[in-house]
């Protein structure tokens, strides 16, 4: 059986193209604009027509004039936000502000084969760093009952967009490997990242042996502490994300004990979650807990959220308690009100 974090979990998010028009409010007032200050423009000047159409994935792109249909190609080749008229124009401002700093949680496109080595690379040098001040004493949430898990983020995530954006937890690389072939057997198109996380929970002793250590916290209470990590897909639609809903229930969620037909390691209790509403999705709230340093993420039904936000800042006045609506696959969901399938 598969454990996850109780009131717990999670990781945090920004960015990408949502293909569309600049509103007169944003900081860059058309796709030209966005171009000379992301320093692009030269390049933008030698696409033809035809290249820039075949570049660009607008809606109405016969529609625009020649140089403003180069630029729009142009922040699509560089995966730089067109943002739309529902879109806060912070985004672009925050992706020209920070275009030359590498994003070091994208790894790639869904359909690059070179992907999969990538990942298992970028998830074997990433070394194990040792517990911090701020995460040994996040154990007290465990040993004093207050939750029953959560994640200490790691490694930053990719820079997203939020409305395509679904974020995937799970702890074996050669699951996240068999998970991506699976997503491009069905036909999905993604962008991928990869960030670590510490998943930290309290074990249970029907559980019987685990390959991590166990570590007493005291009051018969015993925490497990694994290396985890969150996939990250930025699919071309929001509603991609009803797809991968389906292949996940389809190909990676464990129904009964011995069920044929699933991909590696699939999980009674799969765990991924969007920053807004969509089909297939329950509403909970995210937790995140910060020193000012590092940051704990946990999960709990919206109803818990109040006491649970309480306790914490009770155990430590000092650090940043900052709850957000959230949305989990039902699953997980379900493994929130207690049933453990």
């Amino acid at each position: 059986m598969r454990r996850q974090l109780g009131n717990s979990t999670l990781a945090p998010v920004a960015l990408s193209f949502v293909f569309a028009i600049f509103s007169t409010q944003a900081y860059a007032t058309s796709y030209q604009d966005a171009v000379t200050q992301l320093g692009f423009s030269e390049l933008a000047a030698t696409f033809s027509r035809e290249k820039a159409l075949a570049i660009s994935k607008l809606p109405d792109e016969e529609k625009l004039s020649l140089p403003e249909l180069q630029a729009a190609a142009t922040l699509q080749l560089i995966g730089a936000p067109m943002l739309d008229s529902n879109t806060n124009s912070k985004t672009l401002a925050e992706f020209i502000a920070n275009y030359n700093r590498p994003d070091p949680a994208y790894l790639g496109q869904l359909s690059e084969s070179s992907l999969y080595q990538r990942i298992e690379t970028h998830w074997k040098i990433t070394p194990d760093a040792k517990p911090s001040d701020f995460a040994l004493e996040l154990r007290q949430l465990i040993g004093q009952g207050i939750a029953t898990g959560y994640n200490l983020v790691t490694t930053p995530w990719p820079l997203f967009a939020t409305d395509r954006h679904i974020i995937y937890g799970h702890s074996d690389i050669d699951h996240a490997q068999q998970l991506l072939a699976l997503l491009a057997s069905e036909g999905l198109q993604a962008r991928v990242g990869l960030s670590h996380k510490t998943s930290a929970f309290l074990y249970r002793d029907d559980w019987g042996m685990l390959n991590q250590s166990l570590i007493d916290l005291g009051n018969n209470r015993r925490l497990v502490e694994a290396s985890e990590y969150d996939l990250h897909f930025e699919f071309l639609t929001a509603s991609d994300k009803t797809k991968f809903v389906a292949a996940i229930d389809r190909y990676a969620k464990k129904d009964s004990a011995n069920q044929s037909g699933l991909i590696r390691s699939a999980w009674w209790q799969p765990f991924y979650r969007s920053k807004n509403a969509a089909e297939g999705f329950a509403s909970a709230t995210q937790i995140a807990v910060s020193d000012g340093k590092e940051t704990a993420l946990l999960l709990s039904l919206p109803n818990q959220a109040p006491a649970l936000v309480k306790a914490i800042q009770q155990l430590n006045p000092a650090w940043s308690v900052s709850p957000e609506a959230t949305w989990v696959n039902l699953a997980f969901h379900r493994y929130l009100q207690g049933d453990y399938k």
